[in-house]
């Protein structure tokens, strides 16, 4: 049996803040939820069930340590544009690798979480 949807779920220490940060980039509109839930998901309202995952990001105490097993990936046309731009909101670059025409940036966002921004310029 295939899930009917697949979520992403992001531990931080401010679920609000941080959906705020993912919901302008990825384009995503956050779900209703309960008022002081320690929860709160992002997802693409046109695409349903079949669209791509919707992303819980849930505030948790203890402090991310160590490099995350897991990520997103974000492929762009044009990259540096929307690294500048995530760099401004609060995301903070820890390396980039040329390979052909591909670049791939690696970035952290607001709370830590490592991300890729893979794309030409």
């Amino acid at each position: 049996m295939t899930p009917r949807q697949v979520g992403v779920t992001v531990d931080c220490p401010d679920a609000a803040q941080l959906a705020a940060f993912w919901e302008r980039f990825l384009g995503y509109t956050r779900r209703p939820g309960a008022p002081g839930s320690t929860y709160v998901t992002i997802e693409r309202r046109d695409d349903g069930p079949d669209g791509p995952p919707f992303v819980t990001f849930q505030t948790v105490p203890e402090p991310k340590e160590g490099k995350a097993r897991l990520h997103l990936d974000l492929f762009v046309d044009h990259a540096r544009s929307l690294v500048d731009e995530m760099l401004v909101a609060g995301a903070s670059s820890v390396s980039r690798t040329e390979a052909g025409e591909w670049t791939t940036r690696v970035l952290l966002d607001p709370a830590g979480n490592e991300f890729c921004v893979i794309g030409s310029d």
